[in-house]
Formats: structure tokens, C-alpha cells, sequence
């Protein structure tokens, strides 16, 4: 009786510890389920920011051509007021010279726009950059 009374007591020991256990790998098993549901969303945001950057480079691109066109056709203008003549005598049409002035001045403004625009993407675009590589 002895004998088999150490042998229960010794097996209870023996479940009571593997019952521990259990509980401690259930318990890490729970940290690690959360460290990965974590690690997925980061992902998920990672990728979500990875094409807001692509998108704020595009925009870049495509802000760039634009300023490159608008530049290219205020310097045309200018190449063509400077073409006029610059006698004494008022040009032979007055009015095309003071349209092309007119629409030298709103190429230029509308060039200034552009660049502010443009300058503003580039500094979110940096800003997504900056945040997706923290």
C-alpha cells in the first residue's frame, strides 16, 4: 500500500509539473501568436506606405515633366519676344506682342504653381520615405 501510495504520489507530482509546463509553452505559444499578428499588420502597413511612396513618385515624375514642358515653352516665348523687332518704330502688331507678354506672365505663374506643387509632393514623398524606413 505504501508503495503504491508513493507511486500515485509520484505520478500527481509528475502530472502537476507537466501541467506547469503545458501552461507555460500554451502561455509562449499566446506571446508568439501575438508578436505575429503584430508583425503582420506591420507588414500590412509597410506595403500600404510602400505604395503611397510609389504613388508620390509618380506624382513626382509626372510634376517634373510638366515643369520641364512649361519651362521649354516659357523659354520658346521669350526666344520669340526677343525675335521682335526692337527699332524705334511700335511693332506691326501690337496687340500679338502684348498677348504673347500676357501669356509669357501666365506660363510663368503657372510654372511657379507647378514647382510649389511639385516641391510639396517631394517633401511628402521624402516624409513616406522617412516614415517606411523607421
Amino acid at each position: 500500500h505504501e508503495k503504491t501510495c508513493e507511486e500515485v504520489f509520484r505520478v500527481q507530482r509528475q502530472a502537476l509539473f507537466m501541467k506547469s509546463e503545458r501552461q507555460a509553452a500554451e502561455d509562449r505559444l499566446g506571446a508568439v501568436q501575438k508578436q505575429l499578428e503584430q508583425a503582420k499588420d506591420e507588414a500590412r502597413r509597410m506595403q500600404e506606405l510602400h505604395g503611397h511612396a510609389e504613388d508620390a513618385a509618380r506624382l513626382v515624375r509626372d510634376r517634373d515633366r510638366k515643369i520641364t514642358e512649361l519651362s521649354k515653352e516659357v523659354f520658346r516665348l521669350k526666344e520669340a519676344l526677343n525675335a521682335l523687332p526692337k527699332s524705334g518704330e511700335p511693332p506691326k502688331s501690337p496687340p500679338n506682342t502684348a498677348a504673347l507678354q500676357a501669356q509669357i506672365r501666365a506660363l510663368e505663374e503657372k510654372l511657379q504653381e507647378t514647382e510649389t506643387r511639385h516641391s510639396k509632393v517631394v517633401t511628402l514623398y521624402r516624409s513616406h520615405l522617412l516614415y517606411a524606413v523607421q
